[in-house]
């Protein structure tokens, strides 16, 4: 099977590069400390599996989630900030949009947004967006 683990991380990573969010978007396993103030965004891939489509190179179904975690380090004050990030990023990703990127093509199936809590000395909201992924083999 061919499962395109960095091609789909690479994908979304440029999407989310090209939205311009004007706050850092670290990816998993990034060297990062979170600033005394302000927001920064996470991005983890949650899921990712692969399928068969047959036999004879037919190719794989790849799907899977997407976690984009929105933080702010100045809890006690307005959600509205995470929020607006949330909106741009729904946005974005929505039902039926695809991303090319190589030679393979992302199609969004849906995002959902998370209840916002706090997070050691953090507020948090998290947007899950499912995706699906046709390769060849």
């Amino acid at each position: 099977m061919s499962a395109q683990y960095l091609r789909v991380a690479k994908t979304f990573a440029k999407a989310v590069d090209d939205l311009g969010l004007g706050i850092t978007v670290i990816q998993e396993n990034d060297d990062f400390s979170p600033p005394a103030s302000g927001q920064w965004a996470e991005m983890t891939m949650l899921s990712h599996d692969t399928d068969s489509l047959g036999k004879s190179g037919a190719g794989d179904e790849n799907t899977g989630a997407l976690q984009i975690s929105l933080f702010d380090a100045d809890t006690g004050t307005l959600q509205g900030v995470l929020l607006g990030l949330a909106d741009q990023l729904s946005a974005e990703f929505v039902h039926g949009r695809e991303y090319t990127l190589f030679t393979d093509t992302v199609y969004i199936n849906r995002s959902t947004r998370n209840a916002g809590r706090i997070n050691g000395g953090f507020y948090q909201i998290d947007l899950s967006i499912e995706w699906t992924c046709y390769t060849d083999r």
